[in-house]
């Protein structure tokens, strides 16, 4: 009995270290949804240019910034120091509208739905691509907005948004997207 023990001790002993570094990875993975829109977002920042201004060189980072906690924060903090066209991503977390009129791109979580119309006025006209999943976000003044349909992910761009923000879309990725318009309504 007691060789019995000893050997489903070191059975067990040895399941568990092999199964410990999955469990970290587990709870700290993200859903396959998040590191959906996750890439998308990495993808957006191929497809859209910014006035030379916005950057004060050629290292300058690009600043993407996340407004209210969602269950995306681990995917798109997975963006963090990730290089795109030729600029490292620098990932922040913000509530400040002042620090949002500062970013390049600037996720807003579902959280932040309440402050929407304060957010989005507070970035047009500077050069800010506004995103997020926030359901008909493009229609509402969002640039690009997160939307599933039959179970796939999809986009919808406000053209009269980037517009605005000075931000000129590829029209590949244009060809992709729903266009939407805020003054359709």
């Amino acid at each position: 009995m007691f060789k019995l023990n000893t050997i489903f001790r070191t059975y067990l002993v040895a399941a568990l270290v092999a199964i410990t570094p999955i469990v970290p990875a587990l709870g700290q993975s993200v859903s396959k949804e998040a590191a959906v829109k996750a890439a998308f977002v990495f993808n957006f920042i191929k497809f859209v240019e910014w006035p030379d201004k916005v950057f004060s060189g050629s290292e300058t980072p690009i600043k993407l910034c996340v407004w209210g906690r969602s269950a995306l924060d681990g995917a798109l903090n997975a963006l963090r120091n990730k290089t795109a066209k030729n600029r490292v991503i620098r990932v922040l977390y913000t509530q400040e509208e002042r620090e949002a009129s500062r970013c390049h791109i600037l996720f807003i979580a579902r959280t932040g739905h309440a402050r929407l119309e304060t957010v989005i006025s507070q970035t047009t006209g500077k050069n800010v691509l506004t995103v997020s999943d926030i359901p008909d976000f493009a229609r509402s003044g969002g640039t690009i907005g997160l939307f599933q349909s039959e179970h796939r992910m999809r986009f919808a761009i406000n053209v009269d948004a980037a517009r605005r923000s000075g931000l000129r879309i590829s029209s590949q990725l244009l060809k992709l997207g729903k266009i939407v318009s805020s003054e359709e309504q």
